[in-house]
């Protein structure tokens, strides 16, 4: 945490195993609760924080269904952030696309919190499934619940397009002004492309609430295929020859070639850069290196043939069993491949090197693959800060 910042106070719904949790508090804020239902996520939570008490306090970890306690989440106007990332299965590609009706639609309960505790600012992240067509409609819904909080719903039976509609008819200044980004993590030096959805909330009475604008990107793929097929000094840098351009790239390499690399970007960060310092795996654990253990078995098949090494990863995912396909694994120059280890996985999420993960692969990949990318958060958080002078 920037020491020169003062600590604002905020709480995470949804946690996971804390990446959101995480680059937020490198943006200065302390976390009076860490809310996680479910129990290997939760675990991770509060085994860090024994072994990191600067973190959070394992007592701040409360691994149980937000819906039943969101009296017991403070007082209005005790924290200044409400972040999380709202179950994303009724929305994702992956799941059944239920949306509203599906009981894992978390958003009414986060909700309810933010009614509840009134912060100055709200972030929720989700999967770009939340902005197909067919979701429009609750999204809109969800928005216009954040603007106005304070037209909560009649009752329990009271139906959500019911109550939209009566916030529009009813509703006049707006409370919170709410913004809503979408971001790939590649676009800001986190070496994976992952594509996730930001909804940002700023209390009107908050300095900067009318002209935030995006979060500014930093880092673009334009920069990288420049350096590696125009100059060649990312090879140079990694000590390889330069390869051939993969037919795939030489259209897009041969344009940046005649237009030249963008200024004001830094190149995309790859799996490569990423694990630039890390041992290669083995069947022990390497002393100071927890969770990197190398894991047999890794094959190829259609639509699942790894991330390459010379680029950002692609989506780290919890799949559908814990354990994601072929985005688990990496794929070298030479086409052969392997799967990255816990500890890879977590490195490529942002997680810091000796953030410790206790559990069996399965249900650890599950909690990294559902985490936020601890730099992203880190980016909107700091952004938020200096925008609003909190």
């Amino acid at each position: 945490m920037n020491p020169n910042k003062r600590a604002l106070q905020s709480v995470e719904l949804f946690a996971g195993g804390g990446g959101m949790a995480l680059g937020m508090r490198e943006a200065g804020f302390e976390h009076q609760a860490l809310v996680e239902w479910w129990a290997p996520a939760a675990q991770v939570l509060r085994h860090n924080a024994e072994l990191y008490p600067e973190l959070w306090k394992p007592d701040q970890v409360l691994d149980c269904d937000v819906r039943k306690m969101v009296d017991e989440l403070g007082e209005p106007g005790t924290v200044q952030l409400v972040a999380g990332g709202p179950p994303c299965q009724p929305f994702s590609l992956a799941g059944e696309h239920a949306g509203h009706a599906d009981e894992r639609n978390m958003f009414p309960a986060a909700l309810r919190v933010v009614r509840r505790l009134r912060p100055e600012l709200v972030l929720f992240e989700n999967v770009p499934g939340l902005t197909r067509p067919s979701f429009a409609p609750y999204l809109d819904y969800v928005r216009d619940q954040l603007r106005h909080p304070e037209i909560a719903p009649q009752d329990e039976d009271e139906l959500w397009d019911e109550h939209h509609a009566r916030i529009r008819a009813t509703a006049e200044e707006e409370t919170y002004r709410v913004f809503q980004h979408e971001i790939d993590a590649a676009d800001l030096g986190v070496p994976q492309s992952r594509r996730r959805v930001f909804i940002i909330a700023i209390r009107r009475d908050v300095g900067g609430a009318d002209t935030w604008a995006e979060v500014t990107l930093t880092h673009s793929r334009d920069k990288l295929l420049y350096e590696q097929y125009v100059t060649g000094e990312y090879w140079e840098r990694h000590g390889i020859p330069q390869p051939d351009v993969p037919l795939r790239l030489r259209g897009h390499v041969q344009r940046v070639s005649r237009t030249g690399a963008p200024k004001d970007r830094t190149a995309w960060a790859t799996l490569r850069d990423a694990l630039a310092d890390v041992p290669k795996p083995t069947d022990e654990e390497p002393p100071g290196w927890p969770n990197h253990r190398a894991i047999p078995g890794a094959r190829t098949y259609k639509k699942h043939t790894g991330s390459p090494v010379d680029l950002p990863s692609k989506t780290i995912k919890a799949g559908v069993h814990g354990v994601s396909g072929g985005e688990g694994m990496l794929r070298e120059l030479d086409g052969s491949v392997r799967y990255l280890t816990i500890r890879e996985a977590a490195l490529v999420q942002g997680f810091p090197r000796d953030y410790e993960f206790p559990g069996v692969r399965s249900r650890m990949m599950g909690v990294i693959g559902n985490a936020v990318a601890v730099k992203v958060a880190k980016t909107i958080g700091d952004s938020l800060r200096v925008h609003t002078g909190l």
